[in-house]
This record gives C-alpha cells, structure tokens and sequence, in this order.
C-alpha cells in the first residue's frame, strides 16, 4: 500500500500543506518541524508520485513563466578591479544573461559593496522579492564559507571557490585542461615544463593544476621531469632559485609571477627565459597577449550551464542543500600555437 501525504499529515498533525512544504524545506516551516515531519515520512515509508510530481512541476513552470521573476546573480567581490577573481565573470555572466533569457528569465545582480552587508540582509532581500533562484560566481578567499541559509533557495555555484553553503556546481574541467596545456606545448617541441603555483591558487583549484601535471609529467616520452614551484608570486628570489636549479623552457602558469625579476638574477648563471602558457585566460589576456597561448575555459557555456542547472531545479521545486550535490565539468579548449 502506497503512503500518502495525507497520511502522513494524520499521522503528524498537521495540514497536507505544511507537509508539502516541510518535504522541500520550505523556510516558513520551522527548521525543527521540518526535520521531524521529513524523519516521520521516510519512516512510514511515504515516497513522492513521480506522475504528480512531473505534472505539477509542469503547472509551476507554467504559472511562472506568466509572471515577472529573475534569478539572483550574487557577486561577492566588492568591485575594486585588483581584488577580481582570476577567471574572469564578465563572460560566465553574459552566458547566463543570455540562456536565462531564452528560457524566460531575467538575471538580477547583487554586490556585496552596494546592495547588502551580510548573508541574513541577502536573505531577507531574496525573500522580500520572491526570489529563490541563485547563481553564486566564484567568491574572493574570504567568502569561502558564506553562511547562507539555503532553505527555501534553488541554487549552483561556478568553480570551485566557494565551499559552504553545499550547493550543485559548474565548474572549468581543470585537470583536463592542465593534460591539455601540457600536451599542446610537448607538441611545440618543449621538452623541460614546468608549472609555477602559489599555494593559494593551487588550493583554490583543489590540487587539480599540480595533479594533471605531475600525471602529463609520469607518462608523457621524451619529457625531463622537473619539479614545480609552488610559492608566492611575489618571491622572485625562491623563483630565481627554481629557474636556475629547473632549467624550464617553458611554463604553464595562472598568476603574474615576477618573471622580470626572477629571470635576471638567474641570468647570471646563463640566459634562462621560459616562454609562458596560460593556465586562465583572464591574467593572459591582461599580463601577457603575446606567449605561448591560453587555456579558454568556455565562460559564457559555464553561465549557459549554471542557468540550466538552476531552472531544472526550480521546476522540479527543489530547495535548500542537496543531499547528493553533483558537479558538471565543462572541457577548456586551447587557444594560441
């Protein structure tokens, strides 16, 4: 015998739309009730209609698709150009400005510098204007853990940056990249690459940078393995250090090391100046035009993805933090030589 939402609202007491609303966490339930009615249904063995529940995301979609409504774009960086991630938002925000449009939606941006000052006053605005739909870009290192109260909220981050609140994600396939980057200058004849990280970049990607490399590195043929210099961008004196011990002749980087610097004390034991290719399109286009050619993480598909993923879940009236929170790579391609 099938349990129904009937009975488990007998059982608990309450309307068939409190338990409704405490099965999709819904924020005007309190947070205590809801885990109670949840843990009260999965033991009375309640489970969703897949018809029902496919026929009612169909009405919803419907109904919101007449009314005025946007997804909130929130962007943690107070706005000062030298404090902007390195991938670079413009173009994620044009690819999810675009999709958001075919599909019926409009995208409104929040900054933290201008429209608010804290996660609470961010979640009483959201509630205020009915918007439950929200795409985070990636955050400066202090936003890292951003506590957000996900009830209520359908919501997907892009990169790797942010760490709490849980959330799905749509991220540049950084590994792929890296074996990409690696393969493409093998291919121009390149025999001694390395990698330059500082460590907080290299966490920032989660390791996947130095993991590909070493990996290119163990069964790449005819290459010298040379360890990578994972320091801080501005310690040109260990850098000259690793240039002169490491000999690269070429490099893959995502920050703006002091090459100039670092390159002419390590000329003192012979010319050593490794050309460079650009692991993030946002300090190769700004730092250095010329080189050896960039990585291009596919921006406007992130955002395109990032808004399809927020949509689904908004029909499927999904909210607060997944249980099983899933991760969508999009593959770089290579641009240059």
């Amino acid at each position: 015998m099938q349990i129904t939402m009937r009975q488990v609202a007998l059982r608990s007491r309450v309307s068939v739309s409190t338990v409704s609303k405490a099965l999709r966490d819904d924020p005007s339930i309190p947070i205590a009730r809801c885990r109670q009615i949840q843990q009260l249904a999965a033991k009375m063995g309640y489970r969703p209609n897949p018809m029902v529940s496919v026929l009612m995301a169909q009405l919803h979609h419907h109904r919101r698709r007449s009314d005025p409504h946007s997804i909130a774009w929130i962007d943690l960086w107070h706005g000062e150009e030298e404090h902007e991630p390195v991938m670079e938002t413009r173009g994620i925000l044009k690819g999810a400005r675009d999709r958001a449009g075919e599909l019926g939606y409009q995208m409104e941006l929040y900054r933290i510098s201008k429209d608010f000052t804290g996660p609470r006053q961010l979640s009483r605005c959201l509630a205020t204007r009915g918007q439950w739909g929200v795409i985070i870009p990636p955050v400066p290192a202090g936003f890292r853990n951003f506590p957000l109260d996900m009830r209520g909220l359908t919501a997907v981050t892009i990169g790797t940056s942010l760490l709490e609140p849980v959330m799905h994600r749509v991220s540049p396939n950084h590994f792929q990249g890296c074996v990409l980057a690696f393969e493409r200058l093998q291919g121009m004849g390149f025999r001694r690459i390395g990698l330059a990280l500082s460590p907080q970049m290299n966490k920032r990607v989660e390791g996947k940078w130095l993991g590909a490399y070493l990996s290119s590195q163990a069964t790449a043929v005819g290459i010298v393995r040379i360890k990578p210099f994972i320091g801080a961008s501005d310690d040109f004196r260990n850098h000259a250090e690793w240039l002169m011990k490491e000999r690269p002749d070429a490099v893959l980087v995502a920050e703006e090391f002091d090459w100039k610097r670092a390159c002419k004390q390590a000329a003192a034991r012979g010319q050593i100046r490794p050309a460079l290719g650009w692991l993030m399109s946002r300090q190769a286009d700004r730092k250095n035009p010329g080189g050896l050619g960039r990585l291009d993480y596919r921006p406007e598909q992130l955002g395109h993805v990032a808004v399809d993923t927020v949509v689904s879940q908004i029909q499927r009236n999904e909210r607060g933090e997944p249980a099983d929170p899933r991760t969508i790579l999009i593959d770089s391609v290579w641009i240059g030589n």
